[in-house]
């Protein structure tokens, strides 16, 4: 018997190889991909390279994203199988075979299916691994790892587990979902007729509510922290709107038009509202999925994209000179230990020497960085956890002592006790002439155009920077100490280098970096202090943001073609569905008296709608995810946001391209089964 089984699940799948190779093909895309981004997460070797810290934690939450997608994905291919083929197995029932007899059959189906995806996903994952790894070092701009190390079963096996039991799951509940039906139902469950859909109200104004509440926090948000707490609050409400305004509120719009006697009583309009209710109702949630599978497409790329794009100014931006040294340093018995400015200026000429590098120019910055909260127009210090604390606005204040940035900007400004100079440099947009700090108004003498420090609070929260008299600084930084205490700022004393040739001082920057530290370690040994230095690079930074930025866009590429595949996927199986359904509809409009002409542009003007309405939607959805995201980028310190709307702009471009080559080729699909 169980030949026989085979034998009968073989010849369905031969059968309805419309219904089975696409579900195959989705399998074996998604288990490579599975395979690429775990052996990314695993390797040893992709790891210890420069920038190649970041792939196992990234790689990983691609990994998390990738399995939701492969369940929902499996489980949608499934239901739409078993949707065409209930019939079938009903007619097996009524030939004499038991329910037990039929889930056999399934199970050989699902079996041999499984097994061909199984098996093709794996090589593909392991014939592509390889590119992908190249790719990987290529963006993070690491040597390449050769050799075909990662062929084991600890890489191979695991994900050939998980879509086992992926294909497990939707065998079980087809064999309960056979189960539970009557032969009658399974024969008779793809000719029940349908009545007119009917506006859900309570989904609609749910939509509605939801995608305005949506909207509304992308658009109103201000601050970049602000935006990492609501922004995937933000995605669920728009997620939710978009499945409610598909189902409810594209029937509510037709039912308008059809109530405009004028307008749909004609031979043009009459049968394309109609004809657009039904198919809304049947296809409202796979339209939304669709939709959502678009934003998060163009989402995932125009961010990876246009950090990517932007790391170089990212790092220009960051370091106006390349490389920071601390002079006030820790030791081991927590004494802190100052270099002297001179000294640290002699040893970086000898291994700037040794290195064959030029410096411009050494400065020497003492400046204080303290976070401190708006509370009306005043900036006060505020204990840690106290409700002034947890309700005002958080800002950061940048000020340095007039005399050093006299000496550091070759200037001879004077200011009062009660005067700062004002530097408008991020998120301040202040029209008055006063500044509030803790309770003491400070006229604002001038404004600046260039500050000669910059601030880690760039791009996470407000910065206001300010030069100010030295006695106004020391009083302000004793007035944190006391409201702060264990958890105060302390002066950064910091000696800062501009080579002449940045260029080249990126590409020896290492050689410099490491000599210096070892002359540095020397010179405290022989004043019987021990510490380790603290140097801040830009190329240290730059390959850290490479690999971070790389891994981001390496992962966004991989989701994105997964999504894409998914996107085909449903909109493939949709032209299936649409095909049967419109053979029947082409019938009953010629019987009518409709010319096959009109028959034929009234079905296809629906199709275009149907398909292309979930890019349109989507690219709104980018649009009103733009503030936020721009808030969220800024934390990634991204320098440009007009790069931004630009990797946006041909990102959609790109994937409208993209989107309607998948509606022509799946289109053919539909017009030979309509034929």
């Amino acid at each position: 018997m169980g030949s026989i089984y085979y034998q009968i699940a073989a010849s369905n799948i031969k059968k309805n190889y419309r219904f089975y190779i696409p579900r195959i093909l989705t399998e074996t895309g998604l288990l490579g991909c599975f395979f690429i981004l775990y052996t990314l997460a695993v390797d040893e070797k992709l790891k210890n390279c420069y920038g190649g810290n970041y792939l196992p934690e990234i790689m990983i939450l691609g990994l998390i994203v990738m399995s939701i997608l492969a369940l929902i994905l499996m489980v949608y291919t499934n239901s739409f199988l078993m949707k065409q083929r209930k019939s079938e197995f009903g007619l097996y029932h009524c030939l004499g075979m038991e329910k037990r007899h039929v889930g056999r059959v399934l199970f050989h189906e699902s079996f041999i299916s499984s097994i061909i995806s199984v098996a093709a996903g794996s090589l593909f994952g392991l014939v592509m691994y390889k590119a992908c790894a190249l790719l990987v070092c290529k963006l993070i701009h690491s040597e390449a790892v050769t050799g075909f190390y990662y062929i084991k079963p600890q890489t191979v096996f695991p994900p050939i587990a998980v879509f086992l039991g992926i294909d497990l799951i939707t065998f079980i509940i087809n064999r309960i979902s056979i189960s539970l039906m009557k032969p009658v139902d399974l024969i008779s469950s793809g000719h029940k007729g349908e009545r007119e859909p009917k506006v859900k109200w309570p989904l609609l104004i749910a939509g509605v509510i939801c995608m305005g509440a949506g909207y509304a926090i992308s658009i109103s948000i201000k601050s970049p922290l602000s935006a990492i707490e609501l922004f995937f609050v933000a995605v669920l409400l728009v997620i939710f709107g978009t499945y409610f305004l598909f189902v409810s509120g594209s029937i509510f719009i037709l039912k308008l038009l059809k109530r405009n006697e004028r307008f749909y009583y004609t031979a043009k309009h009459m049968p394309s509202v109609s004809g657009l209710l039904y198919r809304m109702k049947q296809n409202a949630v796979g339209l939304g999925s669709i939709t959502i599978l678009a934003t998060c497409i163009l989402v995932m790329l125009s961010t990876t994209v246009s950090l990517y794009a932007g790391m170089q100014k990212t790092i220009d931006m960051e370091y106006t000179q390349q490389c920071r040294i601390e002079l006030d340093n820790i030791q081991e018995s927590g004494e802190i230990y100052t270099i002297p400015f001179d000294v640290v200026t002699d040893l970086s000429y000898k291994a700037a020497d040794e290195a064959d590098l030029e410096i411009r120019d050494m400065i020497n910055q003492r400046y204080l960085q303290v976070t401190a909260v708006r509370s009306g127009d005043d900036i006060r210090f505020e204990a840690p956890g106290s409700e002034a604390d947890k309700t005002g606005e958080p800002v950061g204040l940048l000020l340095i002592g007039v005399s050093n940035y006299n000496a550091l900007m070759g200037q001879d400004i004077s200011l009062a006790e009660d005067e700062v100079a004002y530097c408008p440099i991020v998120f301040t947009n202040d029209d008055t002439d006063t500044i509030k700090i803790h309770g003491e108004d400070y006229k604002i003498k001038l404004t600046i155009d260039t500050f000669p420090v910059s601030s880690s609070f760039i791009g996470i929260i407000p910065v206001k920077a300010l030069v100010m008299n030295d006695d106004t600084l020391l009083r302000i930084n004793d007035i944190q100490k006391e409201v702060y205490g264990f958890y105060a700022s302390s002066f950064s004393n910091i000696a800062a280098i501009d080579f002449k040739d940045r260029g080249e001082a990126m590409d020896k920057g290492y050689a410099f970096s490491d000599r210096l530290e070892d002359l540095i370690i020397e010179y405290t040994e022989s004043q019987n202090a021990v510490v380790n230095p603290d140097l801040d690079t830009a190329w240290s930074t730059r390959d850290g943001i490479f690999g971070l930025y790389g891994t981001f866009l390496f992962l966004g590429m991989i989701l994105g073609i997964i999504f894409i595949f998914a996107t085909a996927l449903i909109i493939y199986y949709k032209q299936i569905s649409e095909g049967y359904e419109d053979k029947f509809r082409f019938g009953i409009m010629e019987k009518i008296g409709m010319s096959p002409s009109e028959v034929k542009r009234t079905i296809r003007s629906q199709i275009l709608l149907v398909f292309f309405l979930p890019l349109i939607i989507a690219g709104i959805h980018v649009i009103a995810a733009s503030p936020i995201l721009l808030k969220l980028l800024r934390l990634l310190l991204l320098a440009d946001n007009r790069l931004y709307v630009i990797c946006a702009v041909i990102v959609y471009i790109v994937f409208a391209v993209v989107y309607a080559l998948i509606y022509s080729g799946t289109s053919k699909t539909y017009y030979n089964i309509v034929k």
